[in-house]
Formats: C-alpha cells, structure tokens, sequence
C-alpha cells in the first residue's frame, strides 16, 4: 500500500493494540467505596453532565468506551478529524451496539481552512483542510453524523476559532445556526487553541453560542483572563467546556513530575467549567481522572505541585506567536509545537500528522526543509529547533 496510507493504518492501530491490561469490572459504589459522580448543568443547554468527561481524541478503543459509559461518563467529545475519523465511527458502533444514545451526550467538530497570514476563515482550500463555506460545513457534518450513526449531534463545534474574527465569521456562523434550526444538532459552539480569553467573549456576546471549548491549565500564562472571561461565560448561559487540561503532559516515567489530579482539580476550581475533557488511552488513565471526583478540593500537596509546575510550564506552547515573525519563512511554529504536543506529549502520532497537514506548504513543516536548523527562540524557553527537528524524523514526508 501507498506509504502514507500505511503510516495512518499503523498509527490508528496503535490506539487499540497498546491499551494496558483491562480493569477489574467495577462493582457496586457500596462495595468499592467507589466517588459518586459531581455533575454540572452546561449552561443554559440544561445538559446534565460530569466534571469529567471523555475526550475521544487519541482512541479508538470500544472497550475503553464502553468502560467509560459503564462507569456513567455521559459526554463524550471528539471532532470531525480526530483518527481521521476512527474516533467519530468507534463512538457510532458502540452507541449502537449499547443501545445508549439517547442516554449519551455527543460533541463534534468542524475544522475548515484558514488564512495563516490574516488568521481568519477563508473560502480557500489549505493544506488538507477544506474552504470555510457553507457546502464544506454541511458535508463534514453529514459525514460526522453518518460515521456516528446519529440524525444529530448534541453539540458541534465550528473548531479552533482563535480569535473573534473567526468566531463571528458570517459563513460557518450561519452554518452553525441553521445546522442547529434542522435538528442536525441541539447545540452549537466554538473551540479555542489561543486568545482564548478573547473567543470566548467573543462567543458569548455574539448571543447565538451555547458552548465554548477552550484550552485551560495552570500553566497557561493567560490563565488569570482566561478565568475572569469563564466568569464571564456562566453569567451570561455559556457552558465551558475545559481541554488541555493536562497541558499535553504524558502520564509515564516519574509520577512526581506532573500531578494530573491536581491539574484536573485546579480547572474544576472554576465553577464556570461545566466539565473537562482529557484524552485517555488506558483504563489506568481512565481510572486516575474518574477519582479526581472523590473530591474536588486541592490537597497541601497537590497545590505544592500546582505552584511547581506552574513555575516550570510544563514545556509547553503559550501560543504566544512572538515566534512567528523570527521566522523568515513565516512558519505557523505554535502549530508545529501543537503537532508535537500531540505526537510526544498525548501519544497521538496520526492526529500530529493530520494538524501538519492542514497548514499550507508554504507555512507548515515542509517550509522547514529549507533550513539545516531553527535559530528561532522561544521566550517561554522552549527548544524549538529540537523539537521541529524530531517533527522531521518522525514524520519523513516533510524531511
């Protein structure tokens, strides 16, 4: 087979042939003294749902699903591209085959083309991603809906709207209301990646959004106004939904090097957050992220650990885009240092790919090829040089 179709072969199978061992079947909340679920009403939506919920971005494993809907994880959020598409059907097959779709919440998303030089929407096919019209709107949706084998979605997402000319661009706006008018989903919303205090403003005044999915963590340098703007959101009806909770950080080698409850809590410190999302892969994960709701409140440890990390960000991309304009090439580095986020911190070598692909040549990792090295730095201190570098050998294509 063609190479690049056997790399994404290889890449989804990785999802559903690396899981570690299953569980023990949970039994009773009696029995196992097992934390009742928290749960939180999104917003004016009136969905009724856990602080923690599954983002289905990096498997594709039924069993895992299946454990997550046993153990009462109702909201399951995934998007258009993630697994190229694996994830969506996955989710289709086991509502269909539990019979709880109606018991189950779904979120999808859309992601069309954008202009990496205005940072806006366009009309324009770039990379793999599709012109942001209306057509290309409908036709993602019905190929979402047919890979979930659902007439709807609960909510759909117009997907990384960075800033708030994305968010009120006419086209996927429009798209979005009249998806919602056709009974095509219940709810609508925005995602955001960056200026996600701005998005979500943006989001709320435009008064048409149920939903903003954004990037939150403790190590976030805008998190102090990411904060004041979820406050913002729960005045006014908006549900947020939290991602990036974890800030990419991998949950192997030392466990003392990153508390993933503690990141977990500090979000849902925020009453704001309806719910978080972190991508799972193994029932252990599952298992860790399921306890945080024995009890929200932070342990002297736990905020010792949120103060550490937060000193060191966690190495990961502020999206600060002060990188962008030391690049004589104009890269798009913030997501090229997504894409590796993706592939070393989550795990997830195809969706790191498919974030490469959809930046246009001239601004994505093939740009690179020009360069023997990065002399680009960061002021967070990232090595980006070392990390386009591994970009490159991982994914030879753009070599």
């Amino acid at each position: 087979m063609e190479r690049r179709e056997f790399l994404l072969k290889s890449a989804a199978g990785v999802f559903t042939t690396s899981l570690a061992a299953p569980l023990p079947r949970m039994a009773t909340e009696e029995k196992q003294d097992n934390p009742k679920i928290i749960y939180r009403v999104m917003g004016r939506t009136g969905l009724k749902v856990p602080v923690l919920s599954f983002g289905v971005m990096n498997t594709d494993s039924p069993e895992l699903l299946k454990k997550a809907l046993e153990m009462g994880l109702n909201h399951l959020d995934t998007a258009n591209g993630y697994l190229r598409g694996n994830s969506e059907t996955s989710i289709g097959r086991v509502l269909k085959e539990t019979g709880m779709r109606d018991k189950v919440y779904v979120a999808t998303k859309i992601f069309l083309a954008r202009d990496w030089n205005t940072g806006k929407f366009t009309l324009e096919d770039g990379g793999r991603a599709p012109g942001a019209t209306a057509e290309n709107f409908n036709r993602l949706l019905e190929q979402s809906l047919g890979r979930l084998q659902s007439d709807h979605a609960d909510i759909l997402y117009v997907h990384a709207c960075d800033n708030a000319d994305m968010v009120n661009f006419e086209t996927t706006l429009n798209a979005a209301v009249k998806a919602k008018e056709a009974g095509k989903t219940r709810f609508i919303g925005v995602s955001a990646h960056s200026k996600v205090a701005e998005v979500i403003r943006a989001a709320v005044d435009a008064r048409v959004y149920d939903v903003v999915e954004a990037a939150f963590n403790f190590q976030r340098d805008d998190r102090e106004e990411v904060a004041q703007a979820i406050a913002y959101a729960k005045e006014n009806g908006v549900a947020i939904v939290a991602m990036k909770t974890q800030g990419g950080a991998r949950r192997e080698g030392d466990p003392a090097a990153f508390n993933h409850k503690a990141a977990l809590k500090w979000v849902l410190s925020h009453e704001g957050v309806s719910t978080t999302i972190p991508g799972m892969t193994t029932f252990e994960q599952l298992a860790l992220n399921y306890s945080v709701m024995a009890d929200l409140n932070l342990t002297d440890e736990e905020k010792k650990a949120v103060k550490l990390s937060s000193a060191g960000k966690g190495g990961f991309c502020q999206d600060c885009r002060a990188c962008v304009s030391q690049c004589p090439k104009g890269v798009e580095i913030p997501n090229l240092m997504r894409a590796y986020l993706y592939s070393e911190g989550y795990g997830n070598p195809s969706h790191a790919e498919w974030t490469l692909d959809t930046l246009p040549a001239e601004h994505g990792l093939l740009a690179c090829r020009e360069c023997s090295a990065c002399s680009v730095q960061c002021r967070n201190g990232l090595n980006i040089g070392s990390r386009v570098k591994k970009l490159k050998q991982q994914f030879s294509l753009y070599a």
